[in-house]
């Protein structure tokens, strides 16, 4: 507040809201002017001195100018503190200029030009401020839509990666029902007429062993299709179709079917999962020729007059059963080592082929893989041989003791095979499916965190003035820290935040914010003044 005295002496004169010079006045109707003002009064009544009015013209100019220059030092801080506590915002959330999502009020920067306007300062900022409102209320939108577009983009590819997996769910599809249909008819043949069983058997095994000879071969995998499995197939349909009256055939056949045949389901972890038809097809070949020996050995009617081989096994002891089974898996064994394991060498191992062994062996979760781990290297073959022999030689024993004598024990047998199966396809499609679904989730969690990083780096590499891009809005600050509007969360959170600030080694609660007490100071000159009276 400006004052000037007349010639004369007399009172000094107060020209609110202009000096002699011209000067804009800082008037203020404060609490404490106020205080002080009635305080004068007070004490010296209504007859008002000329010592008196300079005093208090003196003590005005004084706390004008302090509190002014406190007020400047406050707000200088306070936006160093929103400008450090923006960096706490993840990079996503931020603008293109690197700051908070923050849409500026252009009120704002018009009443902030006035004030300034009022106070000597230049006109023309307050305008200023409101175009870059404007821009930057812009560039927000702009990263909006951007983010937008992106995940438009996102969502066309997954569209697009579904449609082109029908042909496959369809293949799934159709897999699945011939599955459930073949287990369906075979059910039935099995309770009605047992007869036409070697029928259904013939007709899918022309569907399903072509099928797996093409897609092996394509998959390169055709070197598996040489295994004991594929070989029994084929004797069992010897058997059946071209030397039925053989009891030695019918034999080997039993055994080998009844034996490394059934068992491998066991081994090789054969599932029940109709959707799959590489799944389908692995567990037919092993399953099914089992269930068609067993009809054929003990559900069929008349059998020994349409396979009369069947009339002499009871003239076998066990030990020549396995004997005479013996003699079919050596010769396999025997042509499989010298055509695969001899003449292929190089290319299994430089993985341009697979075989069972070199499955085995890398299979390190199972016992062979175990067991094979802890053997030389140029030993692993020929003890992975050996121990296939012996493996075969002991599943062999119990059909040639039991099961080809009992039909309870055959029954037994194909209901703890075919229950294994279906305990495999339930862990595929519990726990495998499940797996694959949470990965599918979390390769997609990363590639939007990615997507929102990449935004947030090409944000940051924009500067942004300190006015703007604070994700809080323009509310003052109390003496006490918080918000005037009452907005405490803000403040709370940034306070109690562990993170460092970036380019300091402050936390957010060890930043200094400098506490007025004015509240404070004028009750303690109250008191002052009521001590003096």
């Amino acid at each position: 507040m400006s004052t000037s005295s007349p010639p004369h002496g007399g009172p000094p004169r107060n020209d609110s809201p202009t000096s002699e010079r011209g000067r804009p006045s800082f008037s203020r109707s404060s609490s404490f002017q106020s205080f002080i003002s009635k305080t004068s009064l007070d004490r010296y009544g209504e007859d008002w001195g000329t010592d008196a009015l300079t005093l208090l013209d003196v003590i005005e100019t004084f706390f004008d100018s302090r509190l002014d220059l406190f007020n400047r030092r406050l707000k200088a801080q306070s936006a160093r503190l929103k400008n450090r506590a923006v960096e706490l915002l993840p990079k996503g959330l931020r603008t293109p200029g690197g700051g908070g999502i923050l849409l500026v009020d252009d009120d704002h920067y018009s009443e902030g030009g006035d004030s300034r306007e009022g106070h000597g300062g230049h006109g023309g900022h307050g305008g200023h401020g409101g175009r870059r409102g404007d821009r930057y209320r812009k560039e927000v939108e702009r990263e909006v839509e951007r983010i937008k577009v992106k995940l438009a983009a996102k969502v066309t590819q997954l569209s697009a990666q579904w449609r082109s997996a029908q042909i496959v769910r369809t293949k799934e599809k159709v897999s699945f029902l011939f599955g459930v249909l073949s287990l369906t008819f075979s059910s039935i043949l099995y309770g009605a007429a047992p007869e036409w069983l070697p029928f259904a058997y013939t007709a899918q095994s022309a569907f399903y062993i072509p099928t797996r000879i093409y897609t092996y071969k394509r998959k390169a995998w055709h070197y598996f299709l040489f295994d004991l499995c594929y070989f029994v197939n084929v004797l069992d349909l010897l058997w059946i179709w071209v030397f039925p009256s053989s009891t030695k055939l019918f034999i080997c056949s039993y055994l080998l079917t009844m034996g490394p045949l059934a068992s491998a389901i066991i081994t090789w972890r054969n599932s029940l999962v109709f959707h799959s038809l590489d799944k389908v097809t692995s567990l037919f070949i092993h399953v099914y020729p089992p269930v068609v020996l067993t009809v054929i050995r003990h559900n069929y009617d008349n059998a020994e007059q349409r396979y009369p081989g069947l009339a002499d096994v009871n003239d076998y002891s066990w030990y020549t059963m396995i004997l005479l089974a013996g003699v079919p898996y050596i010769l396999w064994q025997a042509a499989y080592y010298k055509f695969i394991s001899i003449d292929r060498k190089s290319k299994i191992e430089s993985g341009q082929r697979a075989n069972s062994f070199q499955y085995m062996l890398n299979d390190k979760r199972g016992p062979i893989g175990k067991a094979l781990q802890g053997i030389k290297p140029e030993h692993r073959e020929p003890w992975f041989i050996f121990g296939q022999l012996i493996y075969s030689i002991v599943f062999m024993v119990p059909p040639a003791v039991l099961f080809i004598h009992s039909a309870k024990a055959s029954a037994a047998f194909l209901a703890i095979i075919f229950s294994v199966s279906a305990w495999n396809g339930a862990t595929f499609y519990v726990e495998v499916f499940g797996r694959k679904f949470e990965r599918e989730l979390e390769r997609l969690r990363k590639e939007m965190e990615l997507a929102s990083a990449t935004g947030g780096s090409n944000a940051s590499s924009n500067p942004t003035p300190s006015n703007f891009g604070s994700p809080f809005t323009d509310a003052a600050l109390s003496p006490s820290g918080h918000s005037v509007d009452g907005n405490h969360a803000e403040v709370d959170n940034l306070a109690n935040s562990p993170l460092v600030l970036p380019g300091t080694r402050q936390s957010a609660a060890e930043l200094e914010v400098p506490e007025l007490v004015l509240d404070k100071a004028a009750t303690e000159v109250d008191k002052e003044s009521r001590k003096t009276m």
